[in-house]
């Protein structure tokens, strides 16, 4: 299958985390009728935040599918399943 495999998603969330900063501070001086590269310093700043955002999150996306199915289990209810790289309508009951 085309996906990526598990070592390659925080390479992939890091460079889209950094592409998201970066492009932010490129909308924000553009709305304002700013000249792009003025303050190279926050491109570095935004990108920065952004590449640590995508860095993290696989790791919060984890312990959030764990934090549910203890909850879950806190209920009497069966632990969700990934069947998938993320959340959403591929979620499966044992």
């Amino acid at each position: 299958q085309g996906r990526p495999n598990k070592k390659e998603m925080p390479l992939f969330s890091v460079i889209f985390g950094t592409t998201c900063g970066v492009g932010l501070q490129l909308f924000s001086n553009g709305i304002r009728k700013l000249p792009l590269a003025r303050d190279p310093f926050l491109h570095l700043a935004y990108g920065s935040v952004g590449a640590y955002i995508g860095y993290k999150y696989p790791s919060w996306e984890k312990q959030l599918g764990e934090e549910v199915n203890y909850m879950r289990k806190a209920r009497g209810l069966k632990p969700l399943i990934r069947q998938g790289d993320s959340f959403g309508n591929n979620m499966d009951q044992e």
